[in-house]
């Protein structure tokens, strides 16, 4: 006869025995059995919930779907099978883009931190950014892959990613969906030479496309700079290239080379991309060892015919210091020419040249004259403790200019890390910080979408 050991207690507590234990448990496993029925009820029930989005037509329903911000959109993904099937559909991602690109803008901010870089990303609206807006992060689904990276360019919600530590690899990534694309390697680069990547689309062929353009160092013209008290430095002049192009989305999944780039394009100078083509600023042609100090080169790429042409510029006098300051940029689908005025601080006034009519030279207009303004820049104790990387972007005289808002205020960046809004009509400044905001960061202004370039395109 087996006995019954009672658990040790107090004598006040009554005693429970090992028979008493397996009776709770029994009870135990009944009300789960319990739970789990009126679980399976409750499914049940909201399954045959009434579906009002999948009862309208697919016309109105589309046009309801596509005013959603992105982050709601994806949340939407979530609700139902039946939804998350419709948010794949090509009519409504397009629709969606289309409406994206005329509505608010999403920024990016690109944090290179060591060893591992980071996106950060908020929707950003004008008129309510002083309230508190917080930072989203996105979750790279490569970043094991590729930790230290370049952002080369953002086109319709995707953007392209290059590592920064010269092994090239390249990532075509829509960071709200994270549906992501490896491209093939280019030809690798090697010391001394000079590279630069380009991505845009184009509206006609509807293609997106990569390029690569490359300077190789020519070793028989050299270029010598007299160092006082160093003696004389050797340079390579980069006098030969090659471009190679690169057609996301189609099946030949091969980089095409397209021969040379008659054009000596600025290191600094990230593309723009406006009307099918990408735009660089170049170096000026030297006649008789003189340059015209009032003359900008801006240089464009046609992602159609892949050909390269000069944009003609206007005469902007010898009353602005342009020689390594300017830069291009693009306000409400107008090419625009940022110029600091010669003579001014650190906080420099810039002249901004718009051309109202592409690739019309008697169209430049000086439009917008912002004058100088010292944000809250970063700390020098900040500053030193950053990146070499950080220390030259974050000490020179560049002042970004972003792109124009949607209340027709121009958003620009300072020192590479410092976001200012200006306002044409009044003249005001406005610094906009978010919280949680990271100190060293390169703003990319982007478009949250669902869009995506499959093979087939």
């Amino acid at each position: 006869m087996s006995r019954l050991y009672p658990f040790p207690s107090s004598e006040s507590e009554p005693r429970v025995s090992v028979a008493s234990n397996d009776m709770i448990l029994m009870d135990f496993n009944e009300e789960r059995i319990r739970k789990r029925r009126r679980n399976s009820e409750e499914k049940e029930e909201e399954e045959n919930l009434p579906n009002h989005v999948d009862s309208l037509p697919q016309e109105v329903a589309f046009d309801i779907i596509s005013r959603l911000p992105i982050k709601s959109l994806i949340q939407f993904r979530f609700v139902c099978k039946s939804w998350e099937n419709l948010s794949y559909d090509p009519n409504l991602v397009n629709l969606h883009l289309s409406k994206a690109l005329k509505g608010n803008l999403c920024l990016i901010f690109h944090c290179d931190f060591p060893i591992k870089n980071f996106l950060y990303f908020v929707e950003f609206s004008p008129n309510s950014y002083e309230k508190e807006q917080k930072l989203g992060k996105f979750e790279i689904p490569f970043s094991n892959r590729m930790a230290e990276f370049n952002v080369i360019g953002s086109c319709n919600g995707l953007l392209c990613l290059v590592n920064s530590l010269l092994d090239e690899t390249l990532y075509i990534y829509n960071p709200f969906t994270s549906k992501f694309k490896e491209l093939p390697k280019p030809t690798p680069v090697y010391q001394d030479q000079i590279v630069m990547y380009g991505f845009g689309f184009h509206p006609i062929t509807n293609q997106y496309k990569v390029i690569k353009i490359t300077y190789y160092p020519n070793a028989l013209n050299l270029n010598s700079i007299h160092r006082p008290g160093r003696g004389i430095l050797l340079l390579h002049r980069h006098s030969n290239s090659s471009v190679q192009v690169f057609c996301v989305g189609k099946s030949s999944n091969q980089w095409r080379n397209i021969g040379k780039i008659p054009y000596k394009l600025q290191k600094n100078c990230s593309p723009v991309l406006l009307n099918g083509r990408l735009h660089w600023t170049a170096n000026q042609v030297r006649n008789q060892g003189q340059h015209n100090p009032g003359v900008v080169r801006i240089v464009s790429f046609d992602l159609s015919d892949e050909l390269f042409r000069e944009i003609e510029s206007p005469e902007l006098g010898t009353h602005v210091y342009i020689r390594r300051d300017y830069h291009i940029s693009s306000l409400g689908g107008c090419l625009c020419i940022v110029v600091p005025l010669r003579g001014t601080s650190d906080c420099s006034s810039l002249d901004i040249w718009v051309m109202k009519e592409y690739d019309m030279k008697e169209s430049w207009v000086k439009e917008f004259n912002i004058g100088a303004f010292c944000p809250n820049f970063i700390s020098q104790q900040d500053l030193y403790k950053s990146r070499g990387v950080w220390r030259s972007i974050l000490t020179s005289r560049m002042i970004r200019v972003l792109c124009l808002l949607k209340n027709g205020d121009i958003l620009l960046q300072y020192k590479g890390g410092t976001l200012v809004s200006y306002n044409p009509k009044n003249g005001l400044f406005n610094n906009i910080t978010f919280p949680n905001m990271p100190k060293f960061f390169q703003t990319v202004p982007h478009i949250g979408s669902l869009n995506w370039v499959d093979s087939s395109s």
